[in-house]
């Protein structure tokens, strides 16, 4: 079909009226029309008395004020602020080359524009206007810029009125199939004569650099404005893009750097386009007369973890689809690993993204959320990226991402959504500030005292020993009946060591409890017959288990694992350490570990149950989850495991041990 002006036109006033008329005109149409159709109805209204025209003055009020709320944000796209070039002397270089190379008279003048990569417009007298987006003069070389305008003033100047509507035409109705066949002679010319030139590679060179650059920005606008578009405007759109270009290498990650052309803009500038940009992200709907501008850089943390949850969600819903049941986050884990992160169809894969593959973009929303929920926080707001721990801990979310993608161990529970309240968080607040003032242990006694005034939730406080615990005490000491045995029969073997304290008459022998806590996993193993006795290094807990154990038989007492009372070494027939070593940081895993090994005396039983992980797995405290190294170096000072069970269940990996030490 041929590309005539008559065509153009008619499509013009049929389907796009609205661009035809400019925004200032518009709005001053909707107003005449307002005040006419008001004082249509005034005259009639008066008869009625003051209260019908009361009512006709109130109502054509709010029409006009309705309509200048919709109408004038629109004039925010048309706010293209001129560029002086005396200040701007590498970009002036720039397109002083184009300008010569494309054969124009003197300089054209400047003016950048928000999202709208480079166009030119030539006014009635001749002048040429030469509008650049903003971002282009952060993210592109001076020669990829030098070429991308060359090709626009060639186009200026080649092409008619009609063939520059037809390609704006093509943008907006891509399945215009006949348009598109219609254009592509006038545009095979422009490229060609561009090349022509500057050379194909250098204009190869320079679309892609155009492209990146757009794509990078609008991935910078969707993960950092659109989440808050409802309130208000960002104000620091462009010093937040810049920043993550400068400081978080944004465009090296996609390509090498790019030197910004352009000098710092004046604020004013800066922010007319910025509520340029507010208004695009709104979809020109939401940013009313009322919007207030405010910055990205002081939205506070806690607002930052509902995109990733909205995220999250659309990743899941995605799964779900695509695997025709309810999907869990480890089914997403499984996808990506599996290399099908493209199959998921969810609303971020629309947009452009920075992310260097499809899995790491699924997998992000699900580690963010999950360690938020661990207290963790960005380091930087316009790094979002990076989370920092409460013990001061730092996670590259797309590193982690791409590990897990490849198959490696993750080391973290995934969780389920982010709602009601967090039994962990207390925990970890007050780790966080207790490890941070150089004590590892302090934190307990903060967090078992709180407790107890309703100020905190302990985590591990299921009102129930450990099942691990109970299922291997069931299975060692259950009674011929199917109840837990007491009876002299199965008394515990000779100790060996004649300072230390036998059992008891009828007991099993002399039990001891490490970091016993509120006291259940304590209670149980009194109940297995053993004379117990249970140690926590927080005074609170200690009295706490004592008063919900009112008469136990078992002897709960504060003590330091760290520094043990001496009479303790190797006095107990059986040692039950519970989720108490990897409480602690790493680097006092050692001296942990080879204080409960020496509790066992000869003839005696290590109980040992703990979070695993794997050797080289990342790990997110508190806690310090057990390596395999770490649960054998429980066999110390003569200590033999006799039995360690790894298990795994989803994401669940525990160990449960079992030592002896010979009699």
């Amino acid at each position: 079909m041929e590309l005539t002006r008559e065509r153009i036109l008619r499509i013009l006033l049929t389907r796009h009226p609205a661009w035809l008329v400019p925004e200032p005109l518009k709005i001053v149409i909707g107003i005449v029309v307002i005040c006419a159709v008001g004082a249509a109805f005034t005259v009639p209204a008066a008869a009625l008395g003051g209260f019908g025209l009361l009512m006709i003055v109130a109502v054509w009020a709010a029409a006009l004020w309705a309509f200048l709320a919709a109408r004038v944000p629109r004039m925010y796209e048309w706010s293209c602020p001129r560029l002086p070039l005396d200040d701007q002397p590498r970009l002036r270089a720039v397109i002083e080359e184009a300008g010569r190379l494309a054969g124009l008279d003197g300089l054209p003048t400047v003016r950048l524009t928000a999202d709208r990569g480079v166009w030119v417009r030539v006014k009635g007298d001749g002048q040429v206007e030469l509008m650049i987006a903003t971002y282009l003069l952060l993210g592109m070389r001076a020669e990829e810029l030098r070429t991308f305008i060359l090709r626009e003033l060639i186009s200026a100047q080649r092409w008619s009125w009609h063939e520059q509507w037809a390609v704006t035409l093509v943008r907006a109705h891509r399945d215009w199939e006949w348009l598109a066949a219609a254009c592509a002679p006038v545009r095979h010319a422009l490229t060609a004569e561009t090349a022509a030139l500057v050379g194909w590679k250098a204009l190869f060179a320079a679309t892609r650099a155009e492209l990146v650059a757009r794509q990078a920005f609008r991935w910078h606008l969707t993960r950092y404005a659109t989440s808050f578009a409802g309130k208000g405007w960002a104000s620091d759109l462009y010093e937040s893009f810049r920043w993550k270009i400068h400081e978080d290498e944004l465009m090296t990650r996609v390509r090498p750097r790019a030197e910004e052309l352009s000098r710092a803009l004046s604020d004013a500038v800066e922010l007319r386009l910025n509520k340029v940009l507010a208004y695009q992200v709104a979809g020109g709907v939401s940013l009313s007369l009322f919007a207030r501008p405010y910055r990205l850089s002081e939205v506070p943390a806690h607002e930052w973890t509902a995109p990733m949850v909205i995220q999250r969600a659309a990743v899941l819903e995605a799964a779900t689809q695509l695997l025709g049941r309810p999907a869990t986050n480890l089914d997403v884990v499984e996808l990506v690993v599996a290399g099908r992160a493209g199959e998921l169809e969810w609303w971020h894969r629309e947009g452009p993204c920075a992310h260097p593959t499809p899995g790491v973009c699924a997998l992000m929303p699900l580690f963010d959320v999950a360690l938020r929920r661990r207290g963790y926080t960005h380091e930087h707001v316009f790094a979002q990226r990076v989370l920092l721990g409460p013990t001061g801990d730092r996670v590259d979310l797309v590193g982690l991402s791409k590990k897990t993608e490849s198959g490696e161990p993750w080391g973290l529970m995934l969780g389920g959504p982010m709602t009601g309240d967090d039994a962990e968080a207390d925990a970890i607040r007050l780790a966080g500030e207790s490890l941070a003032a150089g004590d590892a242990t302090g934190w307990f006694e903060r967090l078992y005292a709180e407790s107890a005034t309703g100020d905190a939730i302990v985590p591990w406080d299921s009102r129930s020993p450990h099942h691990l615990l109970t299922e291997w005490g069931d299975q060692q000491f259950a009674a011929p009946g199917g109840g837990v045995g007491r009876s002299p029969e199965r008394a515990a073997p000779d100790v060996g060591a004649e300072d230390s304290p036998g059992p008891a008459e009828g007991s099993r022998g002399r039990a001891l409890v490490v970091g016993a806590g509120l006291g259940d996993d304590a209670e149980y193993v009194a109940g297995l017959g053993f004379q117990t006795e249970a140690f926590d290094v927080s005074e609170s807990a200690v009295q706490l288990a004592r008063k919900r154990f009112p008469g136990s038989q078992v002897r709960y007492q504060v003590a330091d694992l760290l520094d043990p009372p001496k009479e303790w070494h190797r006095a107990f027939d059986l040692v039950v350490e519970v989720m108490t070593v990897q409480s602690l940081p790493e680097s006092l895993h050692g001296r942990a570990i080879t204080g409960v090994a020496g509790f066992v005396r000869p003839g005696g039983t290590l109980l040992v149950i703990a979070m695993g992980r794997d050797e080289d797995a990342p790990v997110f405290p508190p806690p310090w989850p057990l390596t395999p190294s770490e649960i054998t170096a429980f066999a110390a000072e003569g200590l033999k495991a006799a039995k360690i069970e790894d298990l795994r269940g989803g994401e669940r990996h525990r160990w449960r041990a079992v030592f002896h030490r010979p009699a």
